[in-house]
């Protein structure tokens, strides 16, 4: 019987697919760089912050790290008067997702998705003040590459320790602060970048 050998073309290669986002294993924005830095909390508070985290479903240090970083935002926003005023408005302002922007950074969408679903009411518990009884525990930050000068000179700024300036931004719990860096993502900014630029709007 003769044979007949028929001409089919290559397949085409895989395509490269990213894996899909899990917060649970890489829960900071991609893209950025970020740091760990370590701190001594009362143990009243550490382990606050870290119920709150859990609750929120971040890792703590992740969760510690955006809540440092909004408050000094609020703060450098100097409305130091109206700090509550800002808060609740960015609160309303983040609640919205941003429309999608053609062309966009996909996995910076992916990841502000992410986090929103992680996502209740944003203003419940916000003002909750942590006790400061106990002894001192270590807490860890992770935090934008970017932030940590920004940090520490905040602390210099506030004539503070580190440990102690770390603290107070972390003192009255602020909640839902995941998604003020979910909007941030979504406008392709940094968490400061944001809180400072709606801050200027208001």
């Amino acid at each position: 019987m003769p044979l007949h050998l028929v001409d089919s073309p290559t397949p085409p290669p895989p395509a490269f697919e990213l894996p899909p986002l899990d917060l649970r294993r890489r829960a900071t924005r991609p893209g950025a760089s970020h740091l760990e830095i370590s701190f001594a909390a009362p143990a009243s508070l550490t382990e606050a912050v870290r119920r709150i985290a859990s609750e929120e479903g971040l890792p703590t240090e992740v969760w510690v790290g955006m809540a440092i970083e909004s408050e000094r935002a609020v703060e450098a926003a100097r409305q130091a008067d109206h700090g509550e005023e800002l808060r609740g408005y960015l609160d309303d302002l983040a609640a919205t997702p941003a429309t999608p922007v053609p062309g966009g950074a996909g996995r910076l969408g992916e990841f502000a998705r992410a986090l929103r679903a992680l996502g209740r009411d944003p203003r419940q518990g916000v003002g909750e003040v942590a006790g400061r009884g106990g002894g001192a525990e270590l807490l860890t930050a992770k935090v934008p590459y970017q932030a940590l000068t920004a940090w520490r000179r905040a602390a210099i700024e506030a004539s503070e320790a580190f440990d102690a300036w770390a603290v107070g931004r972390l003192g009255r719990l602020p909640r839902r602060r995941l998604i003020w860096e979910a909007k941030a993502a979504e406008e392709g900014a940094t968490l400061a970048e944001w809180v400072l630029l709606y801050a200027a709007r208001r």
